[in-house]
């Protein structure tokens, strides 16, 4: 492994990269075309007062213009503070409840941190030559994510919480609240060790990609002790296998990989990788 791995200590700070042309946030007028409801599949209206989200049989909030698209039987319990630390007969809840207790020990590199402006750098020559419509999966800054892209690219941040009232789609990767085949890349940026049902978001960013689109994933792979026992916030510490093994599952193709070496650790490396959509058949899954 040592021997494939690219040292670079090439950096770039967020104020660099706000200043250079980058791609356009959309806003919910320009996304509505898109939208569907994560719990029945139908096409989303906005209210006349723009205060919800709706289609025949349910609704969604708008909260200072930004549209909380959570499964129905959960987002409630999330926008009035989270679920109760109790045990629950119903598993979507259960699943939820694990998902929340992770979250909350979500803690981000600085800006000014080392380690984090060299995946800046990394990142931005790795998408240099993206186009067209992007979905950022853990969005997390909506202003970072969108500068990491070419004006060449149109940008849309999904994010579980909403740290700003910069716009996103308050949603979760298990459940993608668009139609399929309607992005042209979608993008896990160290996001992806965040969720519990990971197959389940890669299977999701398969439905919505349109055929030839890529799916781009940064993320840590470990080779060795890679025990979760110490780690608060992350559900995964990825072995390479589970990340390629889970493309190959849905037919992708991985177009471009590089490999970074990260803190001078010798059990886990820096991933960059993308694979392409080859049109085979998606999967489609709602009410789960």
């Amino acid at each position: 492994m040592k021997d494939n791995l690219i040292f670079n200590e090439q950096i770039v700070t967020i104020e660099e990269l706000q200043t250079k042309p980058h791609a356009r946030i959309l806003n919910l007028t320009d996304i509505i075309p898109i939208l569907i409801s994560p719990d029945s599949g139908n096409s989303l209206q906005i209210a006349e007062d723009y205060s919800f989200l709706f289609d025949s049989s349910y609704s969604y909030p708008i909260i200072k213009g930004v549209p909380v698209v959570y499964p129905e039987y959960i987002s409630k319990a999330l926008i009035q503070g989270g679920l109760a630390l109790k045990y629950y007969d119903d598993p979507r809840i259960q699943y939820f409840l694990l998902s929340q207790i992770k979250q909350r020990g979500e803690i981000n590199a600085a800006s000014s941190n080392i380690h984090y402006q060299r995946h800046l750098f990394r990142m931005t020559e790795f998408v240099k030559d993206c186009k067209g419509l992007i979905l950022d999966i853990g969005c997390d800054d909506v202003n970072i994510g969108s500068a990491i892209f070419s004006r060449k690219c149109e940008y849309i941040g999904l994010d579980p919480f909403a740290k700003s009232n910069d716009f996103r789609i308050i949603g979760i990767g298990e459940f993608l609240p668009f139609k399929d085949s309607c992005v042209d890349n979608v993008l896990f940026n160290t996001s992806l060790d965040h969720i519990l049902d990971y197959y389940q978001a890669v299977k999701e960013s398969f439905r919505v990609l349109k055929e030839g689109g890529l799916i781009i994933i940064s993320t840590l792979l470990w080779s060795h002790d890679a025990t979760l026992l110490k780690d608060s916030v992350h559900f995964h510490h990825f072995k390479s296998y589970e990340i390629y093994g889970v493309l190959n599952e849905f037919g992708f193709k991985v177009e471009d990989t590089k490999k970074f070496v990260y803190k001078n650790d010798g059990h886990r490396y820096g991933l960059y990788i993308s694979a392409r959509k080859n049109g085979s058949s998606g999967f489609r899954v709602y009410n789960v």
